[in-house]
């Protein structure tokens, strides 16, 4: 069923390619530098009250709720093969709970340590369709993403008011990405890729702007 859908988007990028060519011969080639603006979500971890066990617990937990804002910068050295750099940020991805009273009332909690993570790295990425069109002008995309990288995740504790790094994960994956350039500047996209992310998350997703000049 999957290899079926691969096959369908490429045969719709094939499609409105031939299209984009024979209506726009006039049109330069898109750009050898491209921008590109994403937002995604990424994997958290949180130390929380465990009310299944009495006395109440400290448990720590992942959670995939967490907002992730991000750019790359990629240089487009031919038609099939564009590699840049990335860099990511998200806000919470640590948040941890400490105990502050205990009574036959009841359990008090506040949070003692809160997290943040920067995303960076390299990537790559391998154009499909130029492989099938002979063309410059390829408006839908269908590509290749693989990239690997580090995320790195600061620590403050609000009793002391300091600042610890973790030491830097590690982030690799590959997987498959669709775009559509409107103008030979603007673009949507989105990517869906497999790997080994922070947190020990397997797999994930990217939409976002694309721009290229």
């Amino acid at each position: 069923m999957k290899k079926l859908f691969f096959i369908s988007l490429i045969l719709v990028g094939f499609i409105n390619s031939t299209k984009a060519q024979s209506t726009e011969t006039t049109q330069k080639p898109f750009g050898k530098f491209i921008v590109k603006f994403n937002f995604s979500n990424t994997t958290g971890r949180s130390i929380v009250p465990d009310f299944t066990n009495q006395p109440v617990t400290l448990q720590e937990t992942l959670y995939d709720k967490n907002a992730y804002y991000g750019v790359e910068g990629l240089y487009r050295f031919n038609n099939l093969l564009s590699a840049g750099v990335y860099f990511g940020y998200s806000k919470g991805t640590f948040i941890s709970n400490e105990i502050l009273s205990s009574d036959h009332n009841g359990y008090s909690f506040t949070i003692d340590r809160s997290g943040k993570s920067y995303f960076y790295g390299i990537k790559g990425e391998l154009q499909l369709l130029p492989l099938l069109l002979k063309t410059d002008r390829v408006r839908f995309n269908v590509y290749c993403p693989v990239q690997l990288g580090l995320v790195s995740q600061s620590i403050t504790t609000f009793k002391t008011n300091t600042i610890n790094w973790d030491k830097p994960a590690f982030e690799i994956a590959a997987g498959l990405g669709l775009g559509y350039n409107f103008t030979k500047n603007i673009g949507l996209f989105g990517e869906y890729m497999f790997g080994h992310f922070y947190n020990d998350r397997n797999s994930q997703w990217k939409v976002g702007l694309v721009l290229s000049f």
